[in-house]
């Protein structure tokens, strides 16, 4: 039996949660270790032999005045995104789409609307804005609507952003989300000419897609996504993603989503769940579904996609992977909606067709324009991040003064305003009561399990990096 000592030259600050038979005990930079009854009990009492104390500072999960400083620079580490200035720029060049999609998020109109476009003039203001940005990197990310529908614009963008960068000198990044359907080959050789990174939408084998993702009269769009799919794949341009959206069409077809990326040699999979925006706030009693019910299907798909079979082939979840890496490494992955505050403005801004300005990505689909920050016509850098109303949105997402406080996972998540607005018209969470906090909570318990249980999992998970130091290399990858 070690001899313990009363130690009252430590301060402990973390939180304990109890995972079977063991605690799981974390630290405000989200470094964790796991301990019995016994060295649980140690530790809340302030009695412990040398062996676990010396264990314990060097992890930083208690404060001595030995590792003060190194706890201080974690930390620091840990939030190294609210040194930058925003990054991530998502540009709407038209609200138009040849597609309806049951759970569209964006609401887009239809493809003949007229008045949903974004103009030169407009697309050069934002392209001005977006380089008052402090931050070194930027990536500039078409969304829509259907962006192809109004690729002149989006070329504009790319081209003049490439030419004012000659004196910015900022590493410049591109990407455009496409439902793939009006690509051609003229378009496809700008896209890899400019290297520009493309994203579609795949939401599982044609029974599954074809019931989400509709053209607007009703056909689905499986067979021209997948044609262009294995088209891109066989040009060898490597900047290639596809994600899915879960619907309840989806929760029976877990094995069958996997088996359909598999099959297409896609080797990251995003098990996405409903936000109750856009389209799908009409069809939620449709398409939509309880969190148990989508964690079940979660559960199902993470352990398939981590079977040995598909970890011999590289394959990876993204939510899985990122919860992971904040769990796993020090350097956070940068995904926004993970973040205390969130990367509401912080880490992104979004463009609508007309030069509005929303705090991000989410809060532009919001209706009644509250997350709307200001207009590129208008308004500087500068003086949307002084308004009281940006101030107080970023605020509104920091996680350490609502129920979050309690919660064990609390240093490796973050809360979304826009979400909150959306379910409960104020950007205070009901957290009890929230459909994404029960998701979140379920996720990071399952994926700390199989980080703790399974020494295989942990090793493959660690091999993968989803981010950029932004410490060490200015190219850093934000991840929405």
């Amino acid at each position: 039996m070690p001899v313990l000592k009363q130690r009252k030259e430590y301060n402990f600050i973390g939180k304990c949660k109890r995972i079977d038979s063991k605690y799981l005990v974390v630290n405000q930079s989200g470094g964790f270790v796991v301990l019995s009854p016994e060295e649980h009990n140690s530790l809340m009492t302030h009695r412990m032999g040398d062996e676990l104390f010396s264990d314990l500072e060097a992890k930083n999960i208690i404060v001595t005045d030995n590792n003060f400083e190194r706890v201080v620079e974690d930390y620091k580490l840990k939030k190294a995104n609210l040194f930058q200035g925003t990054s991530l720029h998502i540009v709407v060049p038209t609200l138009r789409c040849n597609q309806k999609c049951v759970y569209c998020h964006a609401a887009s109109v239809p493809q003949d609307s007229k008045g949903y476009d974004m103009d030169k003039e407009t697309a050069k203001k934002v392209v001005d804005f977006i380089f008052q940005s402090p931050s070194p990197a930027i990536t500039i990310e078409f969304q829509g609507g259907e962006p192809l529908l109004n690729f002149f614009t989006v070329k504009y963008i790319i081209e003049y952003a490439k030419e004012l960068n000659k004196t910015y000198k900022k590493s410049l990044l591109f990407s455009i989300v496409t439902n793939l359907t009006l690509m051609n080959e003229k378009i496809l050789n700008y896209l890899v000419k400019q290297e520009v990174g493309i994203c579609t939408s795949l939401d599982g084998p044609k029974s599954v897609h074809d019931r989400n993702r509709k053209y607007l009269d009703g056909r689905g769009s499986y067979e021209i996504v997948v044609k262009w799919i294995k088209q891109i794949q066989k040009s060898k341009y490597k900047r290639l993603n596809a994600l899915m959206t879960v619907t309840r069409y989806s929760l029976p077809y877990w094995k069958g989503i996997v088996d359909e990326y598999a099959r297409l040699d896609l080797e990251r999979i995003w098990f996405r769940y409903l936000n109750n925006l856009g389209f799908a706030q009409h069809a939620w009693k449709e398409v939509g579904y309880t969190p148990e019910e989508f964690i079940e299907f979660w559960k199902k798909g993470i352990d398939y996609v981590y079977s040995e079979n598909f970890r011999k082939r590289g394959m990876r979840e993204m939510s899985s992977l990122i919860i992971a890496i904040k769990i796993l490494k020090k350097h956070d992955p940068n995904f926004l909606d993970l973040q205390s505050p969130c990367g509401a403005a912080i880490g992104q801004l979004a463009y609508r067709y007309d030069g509005n300005i929303y705090s991000c990505d989410e809060g532009r689909m919001v209706k009644d324009d509250f997350f709307k920050l200001g207009n590129v016509h208008e308004d500087t850098y500068k003086s949307l991040f002084s308004s009281s109303k940006t101030c107080s949105l970023i605020a509104s997402s920091v996680n350490d003064t609502y129920l979050c406080d309690a919660c064990i996972y609390q240093p490796y998540c973050g809360v979304c305003p826009v979400i909150n607005y959306i379910n409960t018209q104020n950007i205070v969470p009901k957290l009890a009561q929230d459909f994404r906090c029960k998701i979140l909570k379920a996720e990071f318990e399952h994926i700390f399990k199989k980080s703790i249980t399974e020494k295989g999992f942990r090793e493959y998970m660690e091999k993968f990096e989803v981010f950029r130091d932004p410490t060490r290399n200015k190219k850093q990858k934000i991840y929405k």
